[in-house]
């Protein structure tokens, strides 16, 4: 089987299929899953530890952050994945919208006439917006747990209670608007930039005279690229954060107000923690759901086509 994919973009033409693409329902939290157990959900945890520093002093480096998690945990293993079960695990199942939503409104957008790299930038959106709505209630009690050690120790169900009880079930939706401004700005970013740089390498490609199909290497590489760029909504991505820490009783978390406190207690520096290292996480994460997940489809969709004929 030809391990050379084919564009997404192609992949999903109007003309070339005859049934939705379920496949990603399934890919979608497999790739996650991937990405977060080999590295992604420790750099969430770092970068968690950077967003929630208060204060106009600097905030921790990521080696003290990394031996005050080592500490805590009693161990490396235990820090590395700490929070990740199973908040971690259950989040795998925000790749589940994302993928889907976005190819499928991706090939109707195309059917409707839309040019097929407009197209791919705004599926992206709507990924984006369909992840966020799926993800909030599990983001909100995993943002918890990482802010105190007390609810890593309980069951999924105690922690759940304990943050239902002191905050009610509404909170589980904290930080809902920016979380769809910044998700749907975001996966718009991801899929806008790898496909500009997936359509260079066509074109260098076609100008040599070479086979248009990209290589694993190639299209992981797209992924990196965009998924870097989609770096530049992380001061959303700290407000959402703030919104969702544990705070006092009373305090208000709506957009305006979770902005004011945290220019008031700790400045500029309140949306820019964390940004370095929010670049190699979304790098790395959108190198396994566009370039690997990509690979992994169409290796199913040659499987499935040989077995039919």
């Amino acid at each position: 089987m030809n391990l050379q994919a084919k564009s997404p973009q192609l992949a999903t033409s109007p003309d070339a299929r005859t049934r939705p693409a379920f496949e990603k329902i399934l890919i979608g939290p497999v790739m996650v899953f991937g990405e977060m157990i080999t590295g992604g959900h420790y750099l969430e945890v770092l970068r968690l530890g950077k967003q929630m520093t208060v204060g106009h002093h600097a905030a921790p480096s990521y080696w003290q952050l990394h031996t005050r998690n080592v500490t805590e945990a009693a161990g490396f293993r235990s820090a590395f994945y700490r929070g990740f079960f199973p908040w971690g695990l259950i989040q795998c199942v925000k790749g589940v919208p994302v993928l889907f939503v976005q190819h499928e409104s991706n090939y109707q957008l195309q059917r409707m006439g839309m040019a097929p790299q407009t197209s791919e930038t705004v599926s992206g959106f709507m990924g984006g917006t369909a992840q966020a709505i799926f993800v909030c209630p599990f983001q909100k009690v995993k943002v918890s747990v990482v802010a105190c050690e007390q609810l890593n120790t309980l069951s999924p169900w105690l922690a759940i209670r304990n943050v239902v009880t002191r905050n009610g079930v509404t909170s589980l939706y904290d930080g809902i608007l920016p979380m769809c401004m910044r998700r749907s700005l975001d996966w718009g970013i991801r899929f806008a930039v790898s496909s500009e740089v997936k359509n260079m390498f066509v074109e260098s490609k076609r100008r040599q005279g070479l086979s248009t199909d990209l290589t694993p290497w190639e299209l992981i590489g797209c992924g990196l690229v965009g998924g870097a760029c989609s770096a530049s909504t992380h001061p959303i991505d700290n407000v959402i954060t703030n919104s969702q820490k544990p705070l006092k009783p009373g305090a208000r978390r709506d957009i305006l107000a979770v902005v004011k406190r945290m220019y008031k207690e700790s400045g500029v520096r309140a949306f820019t923690r964390g940004w370095d290292i929010k670049i190699i996480d979304n790098a790395y994460h959108m190198a396994w759901m566009y370039g690997i997940g990509t690979i992994v489809y169409e290796s199913m969709r040659s499987a499935m086509y040989d077995k039919e004929h």
